[in-house]
C-alpha cells in the first residue's frame, strides 16, 4: 500500500497500460483517442503532483504515439469529498513539471510534446467547478476574447463518477478489472452499499479471476474494500463480505485477513520495539543526571531520586543544563 487505499488500488490497476488503454479510451472524445496508438502506451516514472495534496490526489503519467510523434497522457485522480476549483491551475503547474523534466532528458530538444490532461474525480458533489484554465481568469467576458491568444488555454477531459450509475460502470467497454476498480471508488464512501451491490457484480469479479494475475489483483480490491470499511462490527462485516463475494473468494479474502493481521502484529511489534528503545535512552539520561548530581551535591535526598527516575525527556534534558551551573541542589530541581 502507499499513502492511501484509493492511491495504492489506483496505481497497482492504472499503471498497467492494458488497463488504463481501456479507460482512456471511455474518457476521451471519440475522434482523440482514434487518432492515438494505445498499443504503445507506456507509463512513465515519476509523480508531480504537490506534496500536501498526496492524500487527496493519485497521478500517473503515460507517453504515447499520436500519428507522426507522441504525447504525454497524464491522468490525475480525484479523491475527496467535493472539488477543487483551481483544478485547471494545478494541473497547469503539473504539465509544466513534465516538460521541465522532458528538457533535462533532452536538453537539444526546441519543441515540446504535448501533454493530453486527464482527470478521473470522484466526491459527494461530483464535478461543478471550471474545466477549462481560461474559465479562472478574472477577465471581463467581453474582453477574454481580445486576450485569449495572449494567456494560457486548455481544457482537461473530466470522467467525472461520482454518481455514475452501476449499470452504467458495468456497461464500460474496459477491463474486467478497472470496470470494478471503478465502482469501488464510487461506493467507497459508503462500504455498506458496496457490500450490499456486490452480489451483483460477482460475473465481473469472475471475469477478473479469470484474467492472468487475476487472483492477485482481486486480492488487492479486497484489502482495500476491508482497509476503507472500518465497520463498527468488523466480524459480521467479514461475514457479509464472504457471502456478498460467493464461495470462489473465500480463499482470497482469508489470505488478506491473514496478511492485514500479520502487518497489525508486526506494527505492533515496531512500536513496542520504539518504545523499549525510547525508555532505554531515558534510562541513560537519568543514570547520567543521578551521578552529575551526586559528584556536586554528594548523597541525595530520597524524593530527589525519585523525581529522577520519575521524570520525562523534557524535564530531564532541563535539569541536566542546569546541574554544572546551579549553585545549589534546589535551584537544580525548580520547576520552570
Amino acid at each position: 500500500m502507499t499513502s492511501t487505499p484509493h492511491d495504492a488500488l489506483f496505481k497497482s490497476t492504472f499503471s498497467q497500460p492494458e488497463h488504463a488503454a481501456a479507460a482512456l479510451r471511455e474518457a476521451l472524445p471519440a475522434a482523440l483517442a482514434a487518432r492515438i496508438d494505445f498499443a504503445s502506451l507506456t507509463l512513465q516514472p515519476g509523480s508531480f503532483i504537490d506534496r500536501q495534496l498526496a492524500a487527496r490526489h493519485s497521478d500517473l503519467l503515460f507517453s504515447a504515439r499520436l500519428e507522426e510523434t507522441s504525447l504525454f497522457v497524464y491522468v490525475l485522480f480525484e479523491h475527496q469529498s467535493t472539488t477543487d476549483p483551481l483544478m485547471a491551475f494545478r494541473l497547469l503547474g503539473y504539465m509544466v513539471r513534465i516538460w521541465q523534466g522532458y528538457l533535462e532528458r533532452h536538453p537539444k530538444e526546441t519543441r515540446l510534446p504535448a501533454i493530453l490532461p486527464v482527470v478521473l474525480h470522484h466526491s459527494t458533489t461530483g464535478w461543478f467547478r471550471a474545466t477549462a484554465f481560461q474559465e479562472l481568469l478574472d477577465i471581463p467576458p467581453g474582453t477574454l476574447a481580445l486576450v485569449a491568444e495572449h494567456v494560457p488555454q486548455f481544457r482537461f477531459v473530466l470522467d467525472d463518477i461520482s454518481a455514475a450509475p452501476d449499470e452504467a460502470l458495468r456497461a464500460r467497454l474496459m477491463t474486467a478489472l478497472g470496470r470494478l476498480v471503478l465502482w469501488c471508488f464510487r461506493h467507497s464512501r459508503d462500504p455498506e452499499v458496496l457490500l450490499a451491490r456486490l452480489s451483483e457484480w460477482r460475473g465481473v469479479v469472475q471475469e477478473v479471476r479469470c484474467a492472468p494475475n487475476g487472483r492477485a489483483a482481486l486480492e488487492r480490491v479486497w484489502r482495500y474494500i476491508l482497509t476503507i470499511a472500518d465497520p463498527p462490527r468488523p466480524g459480521d462485516f467479514l461475514q457479509e463480505l464472504l457471502v456478498a463475494a460467493g464461495p470462489e473468494a473465500k480463499e482470497e479474502i482469508v489470505t488478506i485477513i491473514d496478511y492485514l493481521r500479520e502487518q497489525g502484529r508486526l506494527a505492533g511489534e515496531r512500536e513496542g520495539r520504539l518504545a523499549g528503545e525510547r525508555e532505554g535512552r531515558l534510562e541513560g539520561q537519568r543514570s547520567t543526571l543521578l551521578k552529575l548530581l551526586r559528584m556536586r551535591f554528594g548523597e541525595l535526598p530520597a524524593p530527589v531520586a525519585a523525581r529522577v527516575l520519575a521524570a520525562d525527556a523534557g524535564q530531564l534534558e532541563s535539569w541536566t543544563e542546569r546541574v554544572l551551573t546551579a549553585p545549589t541542589l534546589d535551584d537544580v530541581m525548580i520547576s520552570r
